[in-house]
């Protein structure tokens, strides 16, 4: 079951893999991952940082039909809310060698974990009613990619977006009383075109 907190876990998870991935790189160690924008992380200084930012969400429109999960034989849960995570990732560093350095390194992590699913230890508290996570490059057009900027207030950086799908947001409201289908009734009859 995934409550309106599955937002901010999603995130922690992202956050806590790089983390966890840094942690044995003697030039990326000390480096800080940050959930807020560019713009909050501030300017670069001795310690690089990685800005993984949540700048959208949007619903996701293949999920929107799925059938309602029966809970018992008259009982069907409310349609979750199907979500998918767009992140900006920014690398801040004093020089852009640094910035490559940063975010090849969070390409190959995402590259090498692109699913998750389910509770990692030390990494995720995602639990295995959450599904799974798939953590997809989403190459945006310059268009796009002027527009986040745009909104930031700030000037270009080097950066890159990934998409997160498809997180499941289950509905506070009651299960659905149905009573099942016990007797299946067809008429049939001939069309009769007439002339």
């Amino acid at each position: 079951m995934s409550d309106y907190t599955i937002i901010r876990r999603v995130s922690e998870t992202l956050k806590n893999l790089l983390k966890e991935h840094f942690k044995g790189d003697p030039t990326l160690q000390n480096a800080v991952i940050d959930l807020g924008s560019p713009k909050e992380v501030g300017p670069a200084t001795d310690v690089p940082h990685v800005s993984l930012w949540l700048y959208m969400v949007r619903r996701d429109p293949d999920r929107l039909n799925d059938l309602p999960r029966r809970l018992s034989t008259n009982q069907f849960a409310p349609q979750p809310l199907p979500l998918n995570l767009y992140y900006l990732v920014t690398p801040i560093a004093k020089d852009s060698i640094g910035e490559q350095i940063l975010l090849g390194r969070v390409l190959q992590v995402f590259s090498d974990h692109a699913r998750i699913v389910g509770t990692v230890q030390g990494i995720s508290d995602l639990d295995p009613g959450d599904g799974e996570l798939h953590i997809n490059l989403e190459p945006l057009t310059l268009e796009e990619i002027t527009r986040v900027w745009s909104a930031l207030q700030e000037s270009y950086q080097l950066s890159v977006s990934y998409l997160v799908q498809t997180i499941l947001v289950d509905s506070a409201r009651q299960p659905m009383l149905m009573e099942p289908v016990l007797v299946k009734e067809a008429q049939f009859a001939q069309i009769v075109r007439v002339d």
